[in-house]
């Protein structure tokens, strides 16, 4: 992938090329953004970049022996790291074991996510992790000598899922790597890393895309109509890997809207029985798919708040509307922060590969006593 494929980010590719160009390039870097922010497709740019064998001031030629290589991700000097599962008792979860999958997943979607990639390899309800032989194979490959002239360049996707073991095992590796070795460290949740490792690595920071940018990703993507781009990255606020989803399982917007209904529905009114059908009903969907509907509720919510103070609401489907209609009144600024929260929260946990049925009722709990209290108050005044 070169820079210039990479949407948005031209301040920090300004810098990287500058910093390689001057010979600047801190032996560990940390790429850090949210989800869906193209993090790890810059980085692959970058490695390109300085792989590249005719570089120019504004990005890698494209042409040269080594961008080829590139254009399939199978440059001998390149090496990547990912979360991967153990399928049986022999297998050691290595991404080696999976990386004609991760290459052919990446060239499709460019912006992977942990679900994405989960699906891809039909890890079912094995939680992909790097595991401490990873970090054994990472150290050997440093030893080994570079098969052509340059940089020896590491690329670790989703750090924050190593088992401790591995993190530890890397940590002397990470500060002091051998010579003309890069390591790139792509993460979207550099919070859950060790202190060790942060102090260890240059942080690059990595913005979210705006919703105009994450709709035109979105739209060069899927090729749907740029409306239906640009509300998916509405409702994603500029996470393109949700966005995307979105966009793509479209035909699915009207169950969003129903499931979302009946929850708001069985929330207000307190209707246990309602809630647990709809936890199962939740609990049976695909992590994917959990993720797409928190956030499609989240946009919904904020949407009541716009409605309440009169502004104008954009791409919105006329069902969606009518709703809203009717369901504005229960949101107000006393209790949309609170609400918004509970519902940030369980996609949070729902991201972090949490129980879905705990989650979701859990947060249908939470709801459901803010509620309640606001109707006692209100008999009682």
């Amino acid at each position: 992938m070169l820079f210039s494929k990479v949407t948005g980010h031209s301040a920090l590719k300004k810098k990287l090329i500058a910093n390689a160009l001057e010979g600047r390039i801190a032996h560990t870097q940390l790429f850090a953004g949210p989800e869906g922010c193209g993090a790890l497709a810059l980085a692959i740019a970058y490695a390109r970049y300085l792989r590249c064998e005719n570089k120019t001031a504004e990005d890698s030629c494209g042409t040269c022996s080594s961008c080829i290589k590139m254009n399939k991700l199978v440059h001998p000097d390149v090496h990547f790291t990912f979360p991967a599962i153990k399928e049986d008792s022999k297998s050691k979860g290595l991404s080696a074991e999976y990386i004609t999958e991760f290459r052919e997943a990446f060239l499709q979607n460019p912006y992977l996510s942990l679900e994405n990639w989960s699906d891809w390899i039909d890890a079912g309800n094995k939680v992909p992790s790097i595991y401490a032989d990873e970090a054994n194979e990472i150290i050997r490959q440093i030893g080994l000598v570079a098969v052509e002239e340059g940089f020896k360049i590491f690329i670790i996707w989703l750090p924050e899922l190593m088992n401790v073991q591995a993190a530890n095992r890397l940590l002397k590796t990470l500060e002091e790597p051998s010579d003309r070795t890069l390591i790139v460290l792509v993460s979207e949740r550099p919070q859950d890393l060790l202190a060790t490792i942060l102090s260890r690595a240059q942080m690059q920071k990595i913005e979210r895309y705006s919703v105009e940018e994450c709709a035109q990703i979105v739209h060069s993507l899927s090729g749907a109509a740029i409306e239906k781009c640009q509300k998916a990255a509405e409702i994603a606020e500029g996470n393109a890997s949700v966005a995307r989803w979105l966009v793509e399982n479209q035909d699915e917007s009207d169950e969003q809207l129903n499931l979302f209904r009946s929850w708001m529905l069985a929330c207000y009114t307190y209707n246990i029985s309602d809630l647990i059908s709809l936890t199962d009903q939740f609990h049976k969907l695909g992590r994917e798919w959990q993720k797409g509907f928190l956030t499609y509720s989240l946009f919904m919510i904020r949407q009541t708040m716009l409605k309440n103070h009169q502004a104008t609401l954009n791409r919105l489907t006329d069902t969606e509307s009518a709703f809203l209609d009717k369901f504005a009144r229960f949101f107000h600024p006393g209790n949309y922060e609170t609400i918004t929260t509970f519902v940030n929260d369980a996609l949070l946990h729902i991201e972090r590969n949490g129980n879905g049925k705990i989650i979701f009722f859990d947060a249908s709990l939470l709801i459901s006593d803010v509620f309640r209290k606001e109707k006692f108050a209100r008999t009682t005044a």
